[in-house]
C-alpha cells in the first residue's frame, strides 16, 4: 500500500484528485491539505510515501514547501503536480528536490502509473515534454509573472512603485541609469504592459515582490 499525501489550495481538484486515487486498491490516500505549512507540520508526526504538491498556492507555494521539506529533512518522495508546462520551472524543482513533475491535465491512469513508478524508484524525467509555450492567460497570473522576472528584475519593479526615477533607482541599487532603463524596458515586456502606469498597477494587484 502506498501512502499519499496531497497539497493544494483548490480544495474541489484536491478531493477529486483524492477520491481518483482511492478507487486503486494499492494507493491509501491518508490526508488532504489546502496549504504547504500545514502539510508539513502533518508530517513532522505522521508518515507518507508519497506527497503530490501544487506549485500555486497562497502565502506557501510548492516551491517554499519543497524547500522546507529539505531544510526539515522530511523523507518522503515529492512530486509536483502542476498546470505550468514551463521548462525552466520543472528545473528549479529538480534542483530542490523532487521525484517527479507532472501536468494537471495528465490522465488519471498516468498520474496513477507515475506514482507507483515514483514508489519503486524507476521513474525518470526524460520523457518528459515541459517545453511547450504556455498560453497569454496564464502569464496573467502572479505566480507566473514572478516566476518570469529575476530578482533584479523584482527589485526594480518594486522602486518603481515607490515612485524613483531611474536615477534614484540607480543610485540605490549601485547600477548605471542605462542598466536600469535596460531593466525596464525588459520588465515591461516580459509582463506585456505599455507603460509605467500598466506596470505599477500590475504589481499593486498581483502582488510582485
Amino acid at each position: 500500500m502506498i501512502d499519499i499525501v496531497i497539497v493544494d489550495d483548490h480544495k474541489l481538484f484536491a478531493q477529486g484528485l483524492a477520491s481518483i486515487l482511492s478507487e486503486d486498491e494499492n494507493l491509501n490516500v491518508k490526508a488532504v491539505f489546502n496549504d504547504g505549512r500545514s502539510m508539513i507540520d502533518y508530517l513532522k508526526n505522521n508518515s507518507a510515501d508519497i506527497v503530490l504538491i501544487d506549485l500555486n498556492m497562497p502565502s506557501f507555494d510548492g516551491k517554499s514547501t519543497l524547500q522546507k521539506l529539505k531544510e526539515d529533512q522530511i523523507k518522503t518522495k515529492r512530486m509536483i503536480l502542476s498546470m505550468y508546462a514551463e521548462d525552466s520551472l520543472l528545473r528549479e524543482c529538480i534542483d530542490i528536490g523532487i521525484d517527479a513533475y507532472l501536468l494537471k491535465d495528465t490522465e488519471p491512469e498516468i498520474l496513477i502509473s507515475t506514482i507507483k513508478e515514483v514508489y519503486d524508484g524507476v521513474y525518470n524525467f526524460d520523457h518528459l515534454n515541459i517545453k511547450k509555450p504556455i498560453s497569454d492567460k496564464l502569464f496573467k497570473d502572479d505566480f507566473i509573472n514572478k516566476h518570469k522576472l529575476s530578482k533584479r528584475e523584482i527589485e526594480v519593479v518594486n522602486l518603481i512603485v515607490e515612485g524613483l526615477t531611474n536615477q534614484k533607482i540607480a543610485d540605490k541599487l549601485f547600477l548605471s541609469t542605462y542598466t536600469i532603463d535596460t531593466h525596464r524596458k525588459n520588465i515591461l515586456q516580459k509582463l506585456s504592459v505599455k507603460n509605467t502606469a500598466e506596470l505599477v498597477k500590475m504589481a499593486l494587484e498581483q502582488n510582485i515582490k
